[in-house]
């Protein structure tokens, strides 16, 4: 009979003994963190850091003056800063419920928008329960930030605040695309060594399938430096903007293809996940996902309509999968040739050059509300006005074949029946063509998609109005130049009037030969006609000597005249000669 001896290794006693002193330590560690906060936030709310100490950032007083790490200082400064705000977040750190690094990024993350904001201070309309312990009841999202903060890992955090942000983006996200596609920009550049240079700016969506495709198609770059500073100020041309629409469509269009590039089976296509009751606009409190992050419900519905999106939609309380790829949402090839036959000259939208093969098809009923995909419920749209139809307060009334009715009715909900021309009774109806009217011309409308001032989101604004100031700036810089330059031709000096040519044949200005002048008396170099008159003496002083107001009159610069007072030649003769004599001997005039 053997027996065996449980025996305790020397590494195994060592590796408890660490343990329980770095539980210890990480304890102590905390609870100082949490004491100096209280003391931050004392000092802050009393002004002392500028008062006592010089400061005005905190941060800064916490490194230079006590010698804090400096992630830490960050991190005490941010809640400190933010303690008013956000009271309960920073209550939970100061009583050490929760650490600090943890209730540092959650402040950051909803100090982000006023929007955020004002939503986390928003009272539940009923308290939720924490996830953590149901008898916990939490009043505001704040205090449910704060239960993350404090039981939840940091990528658990990360994922409830970015479903925070969602959930209050549904009436934005559409408007803040509208702006994103109206600045972005592409150019290919042939460079003198044979290469091309590639620089622009993409949506959000396009950068998606980009970066996507590329993943897909290439092998893992290598780890480099590849960084490049893109200049996005300038002008954003109309053909700049064709192109990325272009870049996108090979995108949407090849990437799709089973053609394409894949990588474990798969083409570069982004993955929709959703529901169908959350598709229809029910409140289920689920979030569609794309590409595993969470999207609006509004956004949901627009990519679905879109080639390059693969939805995946299901039942909620059977699991059963509604729809799977495109079979019942997309046209097929038969329907989308007919679609393009009757509507050859592109997008519906009144005025836009957008080629048909830019155009995605456009469930007037949305295939999710159970729209049939048949050619009575589809129009062809450009992918920004297809964005634009998403939004609220437009409707579209399909009237023949390639045609479209498009109106925008003030932001109210639009009744299932068909609109009537002549409107639908609201103080807002106006067509597309009204719509584009009123907006051109302004002093807004600088984008090539046409984007309207009231589409302006709070997110994409201060980007947008850097690329109106620089077309503003550029707009009035050419009309300056223009203007100058009709100035300039309208103002410039007449052509010199022809004059008869000097009778000693020197060019005008040209200098006097001393062989023909000196050596004639002052008579001789008079014109033919007057060569044979001598002047008569006069008993008065030559007309030299006295003052003569008249520059080709006798007693000019160049000597007195050869033709005395008591000459008789006639006014006109004399006034010929005086000319023709100041011109031979190189007097200026006027």
């Amino acid at each position: 009979m053997s027996s065996c001896t449980h025996t305790h290794t020397p590494g195994s006693e060592r590796a408890a003994a660490i343990r329980s002193a770095l539980d210890d330590a990480a304890s102590l560690i905390n609870a100082q963190h949490a004491q100096v906060l209280s003391w931050v936030i004392e000092m802050k709310e009393q002004g002392l850091h500028r008062s006592a100490f010089g400061f005005s950032a905190l941060r800064d007083l916490l490194v230079s003056q006590f010698d804090f790490h400096n992630r830490t200082a960050a991190d005490i400064a941010a809640i400190a800063r933010l303690s008013g705000k956000f009271r309960l977040l920073a209550q939970a750190a100061v009583s050490g419920a929760a650490r600090i690094d943890q209730v540092a990024y959650a402040v950051r993350q909803l100090e982000q928008t006023p929007a955020m904001r004002l939503f986390a201070r928003t009272p539940f309309q009923t308290p939720a329960p924490s996830p953590f312990d149901p008898e916990t009841l939490c009043a505001t999202p704040e205090a449910m930030v704060a239960q993350y903060c404090a039981h939840a890992t940091f990528t658990e955090l990360r994922r409830h605040l970015d479903e925070l942000w969602t959930s209050i983006a549904e009436a934005t996200e559409l408007i803040d695309a509208l702006g994103e596609q109206s600045m972005q920009r592409l150019e290919l550049t042939p460079q003198s060594n044979g290469m091309w240079a590639l620089e622009g700016q993409l949506c959000e969506a396009t950068g998606r399938l980009l970066d996507k495709y590329l993943k897909t198609a290439c092998p893992p770059p290598r780890q480099e430096d590849q960084d490049q500073d893109a200049d996005g100020g300038g002008l954003l041309p109309a053909q700049a903007n064709r192109h990325a629409e272009a870049l996108h469509q090979l995108l949407a269009g090849y990437g799709s293809s089973p053609q394409a590039a894949t990588r474990h089976g798969h083409t570069a296509t982004l993955d929709l996940t959703v529901d169908i009751e959350t598709l229809q606009g029910k409140d289920t409190g689920r979030l569609p996902l794309l590409e595993g992050q969470p999207i609006s419900v509004a956004r949901a519905r627009l990519l679905a309509c879109e080639a390059a999106i693969i939805p995946s939609v299901f039942n909620y309380q059977t699991g059963e999968a509604v729809e799977l790829g495109r079979a019942l949402r997309l046209p097929n090839a038969a329907l989308r040739r007919k679609l393009e036959l009757e509507q050859s000259e592109g997008c519906a939208w009144q005025g836009c050059d957008r080629p048909v093969a830019w155009t995605e098809a456009h469930h007037i009923q949305h295939w999710a509300d159970g729209g049939p995909t048949v050619a009575e419920n589809l129009i062809l749209l450009c992918r920004f006005h297809h964005g634009r139809i998403h939004t609220a307060g437009w409707s579209v009334e399909k009237t023949g074949p390639g045609q479209a009715v498009i109106t925008h009715h003030d932001g109210h909900k639009i009744a299932s029946a068909p609109v009537e021309h002549s409107g639908c009774g609201c103080s807002d109806w106006r067509t597309d063509a009204d719509m584009d009217a009123e907006n051109e011309g302004t002093e807004w409308d600088v984008f090539p998609t046409g984007l309207y001032r009231t589409e302006w989101s709070e997110a994409m604004k201060p980007d947008l109005d850097a690329v109106t100031e620089a077309i503003e700036r550029d707009r009035a810089i050419k009309a300056m130049r223009t203007a100058r330059a009709k100035c300039r031709e309208r103002f410039a000096a007449p052509t010199p009037v022809p004059v008869l040519g000097c009778p000693s044949g020197r060019l005008l200005g040209e200098a006097q030969h001393a062989s023909s002048s000196a050596a004639r008396p002052a008579w001789v170099r008079a014109p033919p006609h007057a060569q044979n008159r001598k002047p008569t003496p006069a008993p008065h002083p030559p007309l030299a000597a006295r003052p003569n107001p008249n520059p080709i009159g006798p007693g000019t610069a160049n000597g007195p005249s050869a033709f005395p007072a008591s000459s008789s030649l006639p006014a006109v003769s004399i006034g010929l000669c005086r000319l023709s004599h100041d011109r031979c001997t190189g007097s200026d005039l006027t």
